[in-house]
């Protein structure tokens, strides 16, 4: 009880100095501490075997960021926390908090409200030496280490990420998905006027990370295997099987996502007030210190005053950093910001962190022209039929993409430059001549992955270009169904036909915020597609494939593509996209 009752005065009082000194607009590092690197009950696993190091490395990266102290409390306090949620028949946060509450928090509380402990606390919060003083003797009496006793003095907040469940699953030989379902749980040490002490959740989140790989997959010209054995985060590489690549692409998504959550939370939000402003240009003092990077957005905020005298936040405009500040040298290297929402305003107001992933998604829809795929395109020759699946030339499209863009600019230091990766569909607007004279039962589809570059010009209006390289796919499948006179004989049979081609686009796009995360868009893009490389027929679950494509070179799955969408800057996402490259950011 006694070494309990030590550790919790340390604990907190540092931790509450931290957060009288606090003025409003100024972001005050908070200190804190980790229970675990993260929780899960044993056995809840799903028979993984689990990676810790790689996700004790993707927390350290996306939570243990430039804006904190952390520390990690020494093991003899969580002793029982372990024991007790090692027991919990279903895990969730709420089952989890509660046992935090029944171990460490009640102890905290229980001690730190005793009389002759706030005595002490208010003496030493007096008078630094005295402190000094009283933990130093107390940290020989209790045979703690200095590095223990400075841990523990200097944690104002408690978190513990944790995992309620891990499991994989595997389509026979071919892709093998790991899921990791969890959260995220932030305690807060509180003190009344009354120099009353009391622990309080803070915020619970929960997310999750899914990851994916085809261990069968081949590349398409070297029939080599095409699954990444190596798994990549910035500079760093290490060699895994399918199933540890699954999960770590499902671990650095829902660490990312966590860390988003954890900025989020109010107390932890970068804040500063406006040093400079011309026009709608304004300087901060916030920079590579507290971990700002090129293109991060804030809120202009103010705080107001109901009757009762309660205050509040209120958002009145939005700004995107335009040049992150470098005041790890010089704390008078101010952070600039462009205004792109709200009014102008002056020195002294206040920006307030706007948290997000890093990356937009965008969604349009629209129409091609310019296409050509003609029934030939779409012939049941190689399987011996003589048939096309389509009636008649197909010289547009009805369409869209969905276009997941991780915003480069931290990286490369030239803000609003997206790497971008467009998931492209179309539906050829055209007949079909059926035999049998039914509909078929899948129509036919052209599937457009590209990889792409783009930068955007402007403010609330804005404009950009795009370069792009890719395939298109034209995908057509169904049941070919015999004639009538060859039904008692002939099953109907499943069919698909897939045609690939490489190409390129050019494009633009125009949009206008409505948010700080949501723009309309309209956008205009020019595909052009060479000649096919690839063409396969399944029939009747055999595949042939389709050895002279001289009949497909003058198809065309492009064109001139109008769209109108809309994109949003993500706060989450389940899955890993471009993860690697967050280690890169230096702007």
């Amino acid at each position: 009880m006694k070494t309990s009752k030590t550790i919790a005065v340390v604990i907190i009082l540092t931790g509450l100095g931290c957060v009288l000194s606090a003025q409003q607009g100024k972001y005050v590092r908070k200190s804190v501490s980790s229970l675990e690197s993260v929780w899960f009950k044993p056995g809840s696993v799903g028979g993984l075997q689990f990676d810790s190091k790689t996700f004790d490395k993707f927390i350290d990266f996306y939570i243990e960021v430039e804006r904190f102290d952390y520390n990690v409390l020494p093991d003899n306090l969580i002793q029982d926390f372990r024991r007790e949620a090692n027991s919990i028949e279903e895990v969730s946060a709420d089952a989890i908090s509660e046992v935090l509450q029944n171990t460490v928090t009640s102890k905290i509380v229980e001690i730190l409200n005793d009389p002759d402990v706030m005595k002490e606390r208010g003496t030493a919060l007096k008078d630094e030496a005295a402190f000094q003083s009283f933990a130093a003797t107390k940290a020989k009496s209790l045979g703690l280490t200095t590095e223990e006793l400075k841990t523990l003095m200097n944690s104002a907040y408690i978190y513990l990420p944790f995992i309620s469940s891990a499991k994989k699953e595997s389509d026979g030989a071919d892709d093998l998905t790991v899921t990791i379902e969890g959260g995220i749980i932030w305690w807060q040490m509180e003190m009344d006027d009354e120099g009353t002490t009391s622990v309080e959740q803070v915020v619970s989140e929960t997310t999750q990370g899914i990851g994916s790989v085809d261990p069968t997959e081949k590349e398409l010209f070297t029939e080599k295997s095409a699954w990444p054995q190596d798994f990549q985060f910035g500079n760093e590489k290490w060699s895994t099987t399918p199933e540890q690549y699954a999960q770590n692409d499902a671990m650095l998504a829902f660490c990312k996502n966590l860390g988003v959550k954890t900025k989020k939370i109010d107390d932890f939000k970068l804040t500063a007030q406006i040093v400079e402003a011309s026009g709608k240009k304004y300087g901060f003092p916030l920079g590579f210190r507290e971990g700002v990077h090129l293109d991060d957005g804030f809120h202009i905020v103010e705080y107001e005053e109901d009757a009762e005298g309660n205050e509040s936040k209120v958002e009145k405009g939005f700004v995107r950093v335009s040049k992150t500040g470098d005041n790890n040298s010089d704390p008078n290297n101010y952070t600039y910001a462009n205004q792109l929402l709200g009014s102008k305003v002056s020195e002294g107001t206040i920006v307030m962190e706007h948290p997000r992933l890093g990356m937009q998604a965008r969604y349009n829809m629209g129409l091609t022209v310019g296409s050509s795929i003609t029934p030939e395109h779409t012939s049941l020759n190689p399987a011996g039929i003589d048939a096309n699946v389509l009636a008649e030339e197909a010289t547009s499209q009805f369409g869209g993409n969905v276009i997941f863009s991780y915003n480069l600019a931290p990286i490369i230091g030239v803000t609003q430059t997206f790497v971008d990766m467009d998931i492209g569909f179309g539906i050829p607007a055209a007949k079909y001549d059926v035999p049998s004279g039914e509909v078929p039962s899948a129509a036919a589809f052209v599937l457009s992955p590209y990889m792409g570059l783009t930068k955007k010009f402007g403010g609330r209006m804005y404009a950009s270009a795009t370069l792009g390289v890719g395939v298109d796919m034209l995908s057509i499948a169904g049941t070919y169904i015999f004639p009538a006179a060859l039904v008692v004989i002939l099953e109907d049979i499943d069919y698909s036909i897939d045609i690939m081609a490489p190409g390129f686009k050019v494009g633009g796009e125009a949009g206008m915020m409505l948010s700080p995360d949501l723009s309309l868009t309209a956008s205009a893009n020019l595909k052009l597609g060479l000649a096919p490389m690839v063409g396969t027929l399944t029939w009747n679950e055999t595949e042939y494939e389709i050895d002279d494509l001289s009949a497909y070179e003058e198809l065309k799955m492009g064109g001139l593509t109008i769209t109108i969408g809309a994109s949003y800057e993500l706060g989450e996402l389940p899955f890993n996209l471009f993860g690697f490259l967050d280690p890169f950011k230096k702007h």
